[in-house]
């Protein structure tokens, strides 16, 4: 099933990154529990709207972003890593070139669950790979 679930979060960032957001959001349980507590105005919300506007509300604070899918790592039992590199000048003039990560939940070909992480080695401490 891991293989099967690493496809199910490439597919999904593969999208993204391509702008097919529709095929992107569709990989989301239309319930997901999205965890977007590493952002200062982060928190915790359900469902495929609330992917929406996380990531409308991130990508509003930028002149130019751009995202690259770096790795995706199984990380036990229905559980998937991605490590991410998020580059970007933002509206008030932060240049950012980032490694983060988000962990996910995978049932039913779904993503049920995801928590994002600024510091990339989180995730890998969340699903116990790393100490």
């Amino acid at each position: 099933m891991s293989e099967a679930n690493l496809a199910v979060v490439r597919r999904m960032w593969e999208a993204f990154i391509r702008r097919d957001f529709e095929t992107s959001l569709a990989v989301f349980d239309s319930d997901v529990e999205w965890d977007g507590t590493n952002l200062p105005d982060g928190k915790v919300s359900h469902g495929r709207d609330a992917v929406v506007d996380h990531t409308r509300r991130w990508a509003q604070m930028w002149e130019n972003w751009e995202v690259e899918l770096e790795d995706v790592i199984a990380a036990g039992g229905d559980r998937v890593i991605a490590f991410i590199r998020e580059r970007g000048h933002s509206k008030t003039g932060l240049d950012m070139n980032e490694r983060h990560s988000d962990l996910y939940v995978i049932r039913g070909g779904k993503i049920v669950y995801r928590k994002g992480f600024s510091d990339p080695d989180e995730a890998l401490v969340e699903a116990g790979l790393h100490q």
